[in-house]
């Protein structure tokens, strides 16, 4: 399994390769752009098959290139020799059409994406290659009029545009900085939040319950002296609240442990569920979109539902196979559990409360507590859906409690 920081590397690598590959995409329009202007320029006797074979191979290459930038920028970036074969099929162009002719703007943009992907480096050569290309042409063909802009201002746009490529480039690693700065910040700002809700958990659930066991077993002496079958009735609640402390430790210890906040929440719920499905034999589908986070009280609220309620299909259901979905809907992330059990008849809360059924009402109270919603949906025969919604973002959370 990859490590969180390792996903996040990945992911930071591939953020920014899909903002260069945007660019060039952009990039590689502008040359078609030009190219068609450059035809609609050419005289009838400029018109050869040669020529409009090269324009045409131009032409393809940069409508491959802006309809597939997702592997073909890649691939330039492992193999910058493709930069170069495309240099070599557009100079080729201006080879047969002469320095005159429309066709140098089109030869500009791979100055341009040199600089965007491949910094000063790969620029500076790629420049030098065009500038080299270009005199070997103006030497090598008969030029009406040698002029300084042949000589020194149309070359010099090589290196301007390959200036504006790295300039765009170092926008976009400063951009990819910040936002490395930012996640880590918010990684951060995260874990205190985690430590300071573990914290809480703590107090309201492990320590009353040490709480209760104390005060039970400071009893106990008394109700030996006084009524033994009493004692023992408390001596067998003491050791079940006992195992009850135990089992809620050991919970925090694994939330502490295996970095439940720092894994993606699709992974996440997967594990649960399946490990759930393997301890009780039931069949377990996931559906989960893998690009769904949400904050960290969110993600602990989401998980304590999702446990919880598969703690009651698996005490109430008996069901042979439950399904659960985690998507995106607008600016919300839902979680459906769906089991095909035995159903039940439902009430509303307030009778649930009467007979002394809380696990439901605690279901709803979760979700409140971070602005979300939950519905459960059943019928006595035919299984239980428990489905809950909870806003993607803090301020959609505002928008929503607003």
């Amino acid at each position: 399994m990859v490590s969180s920081a390792e996903d996040r590397i990945r992911l930071a690598r591939d953020a920014l390769t899909s903002r260069l590959g945007t660019m060039v995409r952009l990039l590689m329009q502008v040359r078609l752009l030009l190219v068609a202007i450059s035809v609609l320029f050419l005289s009838v006797e400029d018109l050869r098959a040669g020529t409009l074979s090269l324009v045409a191979c131009v032409a393809l290459l940069s409508w491959l290139t802006a309809r597939y930038w997702d592997v073909l920028v890649p691939w330039a970036l492992a193999y910058p020799v493709l930069a170069w074969v495309d240099m070599v099929v557009s100079f080729a162009v201006l080879g047969v059409s002469g320095l005159e002719g429309p066709f140098f703007l089109f030869t500009l943009v791979n100055a341009a994406v040199a600089g965007l992907l491949y910094r000063w480096p790969g620029m500076v050569l790629m420049c030098l290659s065009e500038i080299c290309c270009y005199y070997l042409i103006l030497w090598s063909t008969e030029t009406e009029k040698i002029t300084f802009q042949t000589i020194v201002g149309q070359p010099s746009y090589y290196l301007l545009l390959g200036f504006c490529g790295v300039a765009m480039r170092r926008l976009l690693d400063d951009q990819a900085r910040q936002e490395k700065a930012r996640r880590a910040a918010e990684v951060n700002a995260a874990a205190w939040s985690e430590r300071t809700r573990l914290a809480r958990e703590m107090h309201d659930s492990l320590a009353k319950t040490l709480r209760g066991v104390a005060l039970r077993a400071a009893a106990l002496p008394l109700w030996v002296k006084r009524d033994v079958q009493r004692a023992v009735v408390e001596a067998e609640q003491v050791v079940a609240a006992v195992e009850i402390a135990s089992r809620e430790a050991r919970e925090l210890l694994v939330e502490l442990r295996d970095g439940r906040l720092s894994r993606p929440l699709a992974e996440v719920v997967r594990e649960s569920a399946e490990n759930w499905g393997a301890e009780h034999g039931v069949e377990v589908e996931c559906v989960l979109d893998a690009t769904v986070e949400l904050e960290p009280l969110t993600r602990h609220e989401l998980h304590s539902i999702l446990n919880e309620t598969l703690t009651n299909t698996a005490r109430h259901a008996r069901a042979g196979r439950v399904s659960i979905r985690l998507e995106r809907e607008e600016a919300e992330v839902v979680l459906t559990v769906e089991d095909d059990g035995v159903g039940f008849t439902l009430v509303e809360p307030r009778e649930l409360a009467r007979g002394g059924h809380y696990g439901l009402i605690g279901l709803h109270e979760r979700a409140e507590r971070v602005n979300g919603r939950l519905e459960v949906r059943g019928r006595p025969g035919l299984g239980t859906t428990v489905a809950a919604w909870f806003p993607l973002s803090h301020e959609a959370a505002l928008r929503k409690a607003g």
